[in-house]
């Protein structure tokens, strides 16, 4: 199943001194780069002029979706609306088929 995330940054980010975020982000980039080959994580933008995201996932259920989301390091530090997908028929059949297989390069 496919999940529209949103992720704001809470806070606590704020709470968090410089050093104490700027250690955190190696992990988060692997911890991205493994959800991005394993299919997990399909896509990822940023809201513009703001560190928000919207991201498209991968995961069998809710709770998988609650895994992968719990892997990332920045995880405790956001606040999260997940909105549950579902394939609408008039997008072609081959292009839903590479995004359920978590394809990130779709093209028309």
């Amino acid at each position: 199943m496919n999940y529209l995330v949103k992720a704001t940054p809470s806070r606590r980010l704020a709470e968090l001194s410089a050093a104490e975020r700027d250690a955190l982000m190696p992990g988060e980039r692997v911890a991205a780069r493994t959800l991005i080959a394993a299919g997990d994580l399909v896509w990822m933008w940023r809201y513009p002029g703001s560190t928000a995201s919207v991201s498209i996932w991968n995961a069998g259920d809710a709770e998988m979706l609650d895994e992968h989301l719990q892997a990332l390091p920045m995880h405790p530090y956001h606040d999260f609306e997940i909105t549950a997908l579902d394939s609408h028929p008039a997008f072609p059949a081959a292009l839903r088929a590479g995004v359920a297989e978590g394809a990130v390069d779709v093209q028309a």
